[in-house]
């Protein structure tokens, strides 16, 4: 059996995302933390206070998580993809968790969708520069409306699934059954954001996809 080298706090404060990600924060109990990190319940309030510091613990590291990977992805180039760096990072708990957070009242939370669009509106004017987007007179009002379309699409993962078959936590999005149609209807969705040459280019490479599909 492999030991588990995690401090008790940092095991507590993990069972409580797992937790989150899979059924929200309602299903957050003390029995239920314990017994998923294989502690105490009373170690909760000796490290936590409570079990509302215990989910904002839990919102602080999983909004610093996600900013380290981003820090890190973007060595390798900006990405348009909101969340590509936790994907590609196979973090399922971390993208679950962010799933059933984002409509909740938290502003850790609510500082990590700021980032994410100033970040976004960073890529997008580089993008317009390059030719490669058309101009707005507002960027980050742009960059605001479609992360709220990203993250909108995260919180509503289980019904993207239902309906296009694709699921946008995955860790190879491009593996999923429906990513052909999912891309598809984005570029329709947001044509008039990309320059008519790179349109045809991606409508180019989708087509080969199906194809190969």
């Amino acid at each position: 059996m492999v030991e588990d080298d995690r401090t008790a706090k940092a095991r507590l404060r993990d069972a409580a995302i797992e937790i989150v990600a899979d059924e929200g924060a309602r299903a957050l109990t003390a029995r239920g933390v314990a017994e998923g990190a294989g502690l105490s319940a009373g170690l909760i309030r000796h490290h936590f206070g409570s079990m509302a510091d215990l989910l904002v613990a839990c919102d602080e590291h999983v909004a610093a998580t996600i900013k380290e990977l981003k820090e890190e992805a973007i060595q390798g180039g900006p990405s348009f993809d909101a969340l590509a760096a936790v994907r590609q990072s196979g973090s399922t708990h971390i993208m679950g968790y962010l799933a059933m957070r984002l409509a909740d009242d938290s502003p850790h939370i609510s500082g990590l969708v700021d980032t994410i669009v100033d970040d976004a509106a960073g890529y997008m004017a580089e993008g317009v520069g390059l030719g490669l987007f058309t101009p707005t007179p507002n960027e980050r009002h742009r960059a605001a409306m479609m992360t709220v379309f990203a993250l909108g699409s995260l919180v509503m993962h289980r019904h993207l699934r239902r309906l296009l078959d694709v699921d946008i936590r995955a860790a190879d999005l491009a593996a999923q059954p429906g990513f052909p149609d999912y891309l598809r209807v984005q570029m329709e969705v947001f044509s008039s954001v990309v320059t008519p040459s790179v349109l045809a280019q991606y409508a180019a490479a989708l087509d080969t996809l199906q194809e190969e599909s």
